[in-house]
């Protein structure tokens, strides 16, 4: 059987518990790439327990993703050391 996962998929935001659950912060179920990943962090940037919540979801199996995790839990409530994080990952001046 063949893997539904991408192979370039860093994040998996889960379906809701219950059918009829929006889903968590607005954000839709499903696997992200990098780029995703940053765009979804751009589009929440002024939401600090969305950003905690992507960061709780981003893949364990990977250092460089769990180092990223890490940041984003440290700086969740702060809206300048998101944005910086997110436009160094971008590497963006």
């Amino acid at each position: 059987m063949k893997s539904q996962i991408p192979k370039d998929a860093v994040l998996l935001i889960p379906e809701p518990e219950h059918e009829h659950e929006p889903a968590r912060y607005g954000i839709a179920p499903g696997y992200y790439n990098s780029k995703q990943l940053l765009d979804l962090l751009d589009q929440h940037q002024h939401n600090a327990a969305a950003i905690h919540f992507i960061a709780d979801m981003l893949e364990p199996g990977e250092p460089e993703a769990a180092g990223f995790a890490q940041l984003l839990r440290a700086h969740h409530a702060d809206p300048a050391a998101r944005v910086r994080l997110v436009k160094e990952a971008r590497n963006e001046p």
